[in-house]
């Protein structure tokens, strides 16, 4: 006879109290820039981290906003940054220079859209990698790890012929994003670690019950091992009961003992029956 055993109560008891623990905290980094060749503003540069504004910056008239967000000090990230980010663009309006005639805009001035990005990925790496259009139209992206460059518009046949053939800009472009933008990433705080932090280090933190979310990746470890414990130990007992059952032992119901149902006396009415 067949017998189908169940989830065992304890097991499920430990998928409800089990949280897996918080995901990593994903930073992310981004320079959004504009180059338009001609003229006294001919670029300006943006900068978002974790998809927040904390700069903006005009070229000629070297006029810098800063905006001021819990990742990051935008004064010193500025600082820092302002001379590899002001030369990448310079690079780039020569090389829209050099090559205007082979360049057709839809609208005048011609303005090449830019951006590059850091930021964490799911796997604990490290990504980086630049996009670029014309006129307000994304149509290039570079993948800084592959040094690939993909054309994901027609229209970027014709700058990926400029930007890709050049081998230096290249070369500058990904030492820019997966060399200098990977190293300030790390200047990127996680607001979830930081909150962590502070609730640790408050006077009134011990005061409090801490949620299951903020609970150490030991004594989760710990509650997950108990509870394996246990689901063995049944299992092992359950396993036992049931062999012992199929084969008549001691408690078992397959295999009836005679003397649990005494044969009638040959003497007896019902034995002549």
């Amino acid at each position: 006879m067949e017998r189908s055993v169940g989830l065992s109560p304890v097991f499920l008891l430990c998928l409800l109290l089990w949280e897996p623990a918080a995901s990593r905290c994903a930073r992310s980094l981004v320079y959004k820039i504009t180059v338009t060749p001609k003229g006294q503003a001919w670029c300006e540069i943006q900068g978002q981290v974790n998809g927040n504004t904390f700069l903006h910056y005009t070229c000629g008239s070297n006029k810098v906003t800063l905006i001021s967000v819990p990742e990051i000090n935008a004064t010193e990230a500025w600082n820092q940054h302002r001379d590899t980010l002001l030369y990448m663009v310079e690079e780039l309006r020569k090389t829209l220079l050099n090559n205007k005639a082979e360049i057709p805009a839809t609208s005048y001035p011609l303005s090449l859209q830019g951006s590059m990005t850091c930021k964490d990925e799911s796997n604990g790496q490290t990504s980086a990698s630049l996009e670029f259009g014309l006129d307000g139209q994304i149509s290039l992206h570079l993948d800084s790890k592959k040094r690939n460059w993909t054309v994901l518009h027609g229209e970027g046949r014709l700058l990926n012929k400029t930007l890709a053939s050049d081998r230096a800009m290249t070369d500058l472009l990904v030492k820019t994003s997966a060399g200098d933008c990977r190293k300030w990433l790390e200047q990127v705080l996680c607001l979830q670690d930081e909150i962590l932090n502070t609730t640790a280090a408050s006077p009134t933190a011990t005061a409090t019950v801490p949620s299951k979310a903020n609970m150490p990746i030991v004594l989760i470890l710990s509650i997950i091992f108990i509870c394996l414990f246990i689901i063995c130990i049944l299992s092992w007992g359950l396993n036992r009961l049931l062999k012992r059952c199929d084969q008549g032992g001691p408690g078992g119901v397959d295999k009836l003992s005679d003397s649990a149902f005494p044969l009638a006396d040959s003497g007896s009415p019902a034995a002549h029956v």
